[in-house]
C-alpha cells in the first residue's frame, strides 16, 4: 500500500522539476502563477477488491442422429402425345352475291305553297311608373358615460436577506526545489568530406547526318481514252389522232300538257304535274383525240472510254544517313577526399536548487447582506369613459319604379303554307341476291396421337445416420480482482 502511495507522488515531483528546470535555463527563476478560487486536492490510493462471478462454460458432446433424406431416382414412362397436323382440302361452296337491278317507282310527295296575309296582333308593353313608399329602419346611436373601475398594480418593494458563502483565502510559503539546467559546452571533432574537382578534356564524337539523294522510279498508271461511234436507237412517240365515235344515250324530255286554273301559283322547284318528264333514247356522235404509239429510229453518236496502261518516270528524294566526327570538350568531375575541424556544442546537465514561493488556499465562511426586489400587488381605481350603443327606430320616404303592363295592337304579315299532294316516277337500283358456286382451298387441322418415352425424376426416401456436435453450457464460479478508485482529499 505504501509503494502505491509514493509512486504517484514521486512522478509528480519529477514532472515539477522538469518544468522548473526548463524555466531556469531560459532566464532567472520566476514565481509560479497564483491560482485563485481552486483548492489543492490530493487523490487517495485505489482499493483492491476481490469478487466471485458466475461465468458460462460451453462443452460439445458427440451425438448420433437418425435422419430421413430424399434421394432423386431417374425413371421413364410412356406418355401419349397429340399434335395437330394441317391439311389442305379443296371445297366447293355456294356464295351469294348481290346483282344490281334497275327499277322505277311512283312516289307521292307534298309541295308547300306559301300564302301571305295580314292579321291584327295584340301585344303587351311594360310601362314604368314612379312611386314612393315609407319604410322604417333602426339606427344605432352611441352614448358615452363615465364608470369607476378597480385594477391591480404590482408595486416593487426593496428587501434584504443574509447569505452565507465560502471564500478561498490565499497564503504563501517558501519551499526548496531542485532543478536541472542544461549548460552548453564547446567541443571540436575531425570529419572527412569529399570534394568534386572539375576537369576538362577533348574527345572525338561521331554523329550521323541525313543527306538528301535524288533518285528516279518507274510508275504504271491507267488512262481513259475517249472513242466515238454511231449506233441506231429505237424510241416510241405518242402521235395524236382525232377519231369519231357513235353512241346511244337516254335523255329526259318534258311532255307538253295544257291545264287551265283560275288561281295564280308561285314558281316551285319540284317537277310540276303540268310538265311531265319522259325518257327518250337517241343516237349521238362525238369527236375525241387519242394518243397512238408510233415506233421510230434515230442515229446517235456515243462516246466510249477505253482503258490504256502507260508508264512514266517520277523523281523522288531519299534521305541517306552519313557518319561524321567532331571534337567535343567534356567537363568531368574527379572526387577528392579532404579533412576539416568542425566545432560543435554539447548540452551538459547540471543540478541546482532554489527557493520557490508556493501559494495555497484556505476556505473561510463569511456572510453578506443581499438586496432584492419583491413585486407587491396593490388595488387602485380609475375612471373610464364607456361608449354604449342605443337602438332608435326611424322612418324615411323611398322612391321605387313599378312596371305596369299595357295592351297594344299592330298589323303583322303572316306567311301561311298550303300543302298540295303530287306524284312522280323515281328510278332506283335494287341489289338482287344470286347464288353461284366457287372453289375454295381450306386448311383442316387433324389430331394425330403418338406415344413418347419421357424421363422424370422421383424423390425416394432413405434413412441415414450422421454424427453431430451438440453444445452444452453450464455456469462456473470464477474469482476476479479489480481496483476501486479512492476519494479526493482537500487541504
Amino acid at each position: 500500500m505504501s509503494r502505491s502511495i509514493w509512486l504517484p507522488m514521486a512522478a509528480a515531483c519529477v514532472a515539477a522539476g522538469l518544468v522548473t528546470g526548463g524555466a531556469s535555463a531560459a532566464g532567472p527563476p520566476e514565481q509560479s502563477p497564483v491560482q485563485k478560487h481552486s483548492p489543492v486536492q490530493a487523490p487517495l490510493p485505489p482499493k483492491v477488491v476481490k469478487k466471485t462471478i458466475m461465468v458460462p462454460e460451453t462443452t460439445y458432446k458427440t451425438v448420433t442422429v437418425t435422419q430421413e433424406i430424399l434421394r432423386p431416382v431417374q425413371r421413364q414412362k410412356t406418355v401419349p402425345l397429340t399434335r395437330i397436323v394441317p391439311q389442305h382440302q379443296a371445297v366447293t361452296k355456294l356464295v351469294t352475291i348481290q346483282v344490281p337491278e334497275q327499277r322505277t317507282r311512283t312516289e307521292t310527295y307534298l309541295v308547300s305553297i306559301p300564302v301571305p296575309r295580314e292579321v291584327e296582333q295584340s301585344f303587351t308593353v311594360m310601362v314604368p311608373e314612379q312611386r314612393t313608399r315609407t319604410e322604417t329602419f333602426l339606427v344605432n346611436v352611441p352614448l358615452e358615460r363615465e364608470i369607476e373601475r378597480p385594477y391591480t398594480v404590482m408595486v416593487p418593494e426593496q428587501r434584504t436577506r443574509t447569505d452565507t458563502y465560502l471564500v478561498n483565502v490565499p497564503f504563501e510559503r517558501e519551499i526548496e526545489q531542485a532543478y536541472t539546467v542544461m549548460v552548453p559546452e564547446q567541443r571540436t571533432r575531425t570529419e572527412s568530406f569529399t570534394v568534386n574537382v572539375p576537369l576538362q578534356r577533348e574527345v572525338e564524337q561521331r554523329y550521323t547526318v541525313m543527306v538528301p539523294e535524288q533518285r528516279m522510279r518507274t510508275q504504271n498508271f491507267t488512262v481513259q481514252v475517249p472513242r466515238e461511234r454511231e449506233v441506231e436507237r429505237t424510241y416510241t412517240v405518242m402521235v395524236p389522232e382525232r377519231v369519231t365515235r357513235r353512241g346511244t344515250r337516254t335523255v329526259m324530255r318534258p311532255a307538253t300538257m295544257e291545264k287551265f286554273s283560275s288561281e295564280k301559283q308561285a314558281p316551285i322547284q319540284a317537277p310540276s304535274p303540268v310538265q311531265k318528264l319522259q325518257a327518250q333514247t337517241e343516237d349521238f356522235t362525238w369527236t375525241e383525240t387519242i394518243q397512238r404509239p408510233e415506233t421510230r429510229t434515230k442515229t446517235e453518236r456515243i462516246t466510249e472510254y477505253a482503258t490504256e496502261q502507260r508508264t512514266r518516270e517520277i523523281p523522288y528524294t531519299v534521305m541517306v544517313p552519313e557518319t561524321k566526327s567532331k571534337m567535343v570538350t567534356v567537363n568531368e568531375v574527379r572526387p577528392e577526399q579532404r579533412t576539416r575541424e568542425v566545432p560543435y556544442t554539447v548540452m551538459v546537465p547540471k543540478t541546482q536548487t532554489r527557493l520557490v514561493r508556493q501559494t495555497e488556499f484556505r476556505q473561510e465562511e463569511r456572510t453578506r447582506e443581499i438586496p432584492y426586489t419583491v413585486m407587491v400587488p396593490q388595488e387602485r381605481t380609475r375612471t373610464e369613459r364607456v361608449v354604449e350603443i342605443k337602438t332608435e327606430q326611424r322612418s324615411r320616404e323611398v322612391p321605387y319604379t313599378v312596371m305596369i303592363p299595357q295592351t297594344r295592337t299592330r298589323l303583322v304579315r303572316l306567311i301561311e303554307t298550303r300543302h298540295e299532294e303530287r306524284t312522280r316516277e323515281v328510278p332506283f337500283v335494287v341489289m338482287v341476291p344470286k347464288q353461284i358456286e366457287r372453289q375454295f382451298t381450306e386448311i383442316v387441322y387433324k389430331p394425330v396421337t403418338e406415344e413418347r418415352v419421357v424421363a422424370y425424376m422421383e424423390m425416394v426416401p432413405q434413412t441415414i445416420e450422421r454424427t453431430t456436435q451438440v453444445p452444452e453450457t453450464r455456469m462456473v464460479a470464477r474469482e476476479i480482482t479489480y481496483e476501486v478508485p479512492g476519494e479526493t482529499l482537500q487541504r
